[in-house]
């Protein structure tokens, strides 16, 4: 795709990642299959064990309204104004009743095949509703488990580009954003899988970091939209780790006690409820409630019920533990 801009001075990074698009690009990557150097590898895993029961009607539901390797509607991913997900969720639910038509009749007739989708087409009260409830639930399963380590990689790369726009400008920030995109003043040349010429006409550009982006980068197919250049941030395969288990400082408490505790362990130098342990360390809720229990029956770890949840946190004997295994 190829970006003429008439006015660079109108680029604008977003601060915080989409809720939209990461809902549309997650799902592509969940029915991926990845390699071991995936970075997508071990969340697709987690997600598909622990919340497959609640998950499966959402994901079937989406995924069927935006499948990858093929246009999805535009609707569904509405210019980042807010990085608010409600606000997403209510954007898409108040689209204008003859773009939704046009939108869903451009998806490959994927209206005719489907009640559901149709329903959506016909802007059918009921079935936006399920959408919208689709939308959040997914989010809230999916992704809000991990919002943590995904905004530590996006604040990497915001550090990242914040420096070559302090030193070099919108140039230096636009020939340097991501794999398969090129600044040729004044025109941006990004890898696509269509032809495409968008000319922004003083509209400026919306650039876009997302976490689940991967490969080439994603703009919206309606040119006459507000502009936006969605780009993969390239997360490492094992961000769903704590770090000092990804680097091995741990190995002999992981030889002592188990790889899975130790991590439990370095994950608890702060207190964190069961559901943020198991997506902070990459373990089931199972798995993560199993081995807290072990912990605690040994006197490494605490827990105490704080309203509807359990909080876990070191003892005094889990936290020399930790130091000595350094």
């Amino acid at each position: 795709m190829v970006f003429t801009p008439d006015d660079m001075g109108r680029v604008r990074v977003t601060e915080d990642l989409d809720p939209m698009w990461e809902i549309v690009l997650s799902l592509h990557q969940m029915g991926a299959r990845h390699t071991r150097a995936s970075p997508y590898r071990e969340w697709a895993g987690w997600v598909r064990t622990v919340a497959r029961g609640r998950l499966a009607p959402v994901v079937a539901g989406l995924y069927e309204l935006a499948p990858p390797q093929r246009y999805f509607p535009d609707f569904l991913t509405p210019a980042p104004t807010s990085t608010n997900l409600e606000a997403g969720i209510d954007e898409v639910l108040h689209v204008p009743r003859a773009r939704l038509r046009s939108e869903m009749a451009k998806a490959n007739g994927v209206s005719s095949r489907s009640s559901w989708l149709a329903g959506v087409a016909a802007g059918e009260p009921r079935q936006l509703r399920w959408l919208g409830s689709a939308l959040r639930t997914y989010h809230d399963l999916a992704l809000a488990q991990f919002h943590d380590q995904i905004a530590t990689q996006l604040d990497d790369h915001r550090r990242g580009i914040t420096r070559r726009m302090l030193s070099g400008g919108v140039h230096a920030l636009l020939g340097s954003l991501a794999r398969g995109i090129r600044w040729t003043p004044p025109v941006l040349t990004a890898d696509y899988p269509a032809d495409l010429t968008i000319d922004l006409g003083g509209r400026g550009l919306t650039l876009v970091p997302s976490f689940f982006c991967r490969g080439t980068p994603v703009t919206l197919a309606n040119a006459e939209l507000d502009p936006v250049l969605v780009y993969p941030i390239g997360p490492p395969p094992h961000w769903m780790q704590p770090t000092d288990i990804r680097d091995g400082t741990d190995r002999h408490l992981a030889a002592l006690i188990g790889g899975p505790r130790a991590a439990l362990l370095r994950a608890l130098t702060s207190p964190l409820g069961t559901t943020r342990l198991a997506a902070r360390t990459g373990l089931s809720l199972s798995s993560t409630s199993e081995h807290t229990a072990i912990l605690r029956n040994s006197g490494l770890v605490r827990s105490t019920r704080s309203g509807r949840y359990v909080v876990h946190s070191l003892t005094p004997l889990g936290q020399r533990m930790l130091a000595g295994g350094h």
